[in-house]
């Protein structure tokens, strides 16, 4: 009786010591979050999301009702490090009249940041319905710059 108990009890802190440890294995299925269904990048993350299995594979594109809209963003001159899904790189940006910078993770599809100079653009920004777990929930897309000022460094 006390074999089995310990056994058992091995058996359950393992199972726990696994949570939420998942492999980077892309095998998308489609599960249900508690106010919309979202594809997972594998059975397991979707698991560790605390969301129920729809089906195997991607959700099926839905449209988003949100309209896309016309932004101004302010780029400052240097990047800074920042840590998404893994180390990387982030713009500093100010949105509309905002009086703080904060860090920009996703593209802007069309723009080329260049170190020491800062940017006043136009960006069309697109919610993108369903987006998969690791991805941005909006889209960028440069429509014009409306200023571009070199920095003394």
């Amino acid at each position: 009786m006390f074999i089995r108990l310990f056994l058992s009890s091995l058996l359950f802190i393992s199972i726990q010591a696994n949570a939420g440890i998942c492999t980077r294995e892309y095998a998308p299925v489609c599960g249900q979050l508690p106010h919309q269904s979202q594809t997972f990048s594998n059975r397991c993350m979707m698991k560790d999301a605390g969301a129920s299995w729809v089906s195997d594979g991607e959700c099926p594109a839905a449209h988003s009702n949100a309209p896309a809209k016309d932004i101004t963003l302010t780029v400052a001159a240097h990047d800074v490090a920042c840590m998404g899904a893994a180390p990387m790189r982030c713009l500093q940006v100010k949105e509309g009249k905002a009086l703080t910078w904060s860090n920009f993770y996703s593209p802007i599809e069309g723009f080329t940041f260049t170190p020491g100079v800062q940017y006043k653009l136009l960006v069309r920004a697109t919610p993108t319905a369903n987006p998969p777990a690791d991805m941005a929930d909006t889209r960028y897309q440069l429509v014009r710059v409306l200023s571009r000022q070199p920095t003394p460094p």
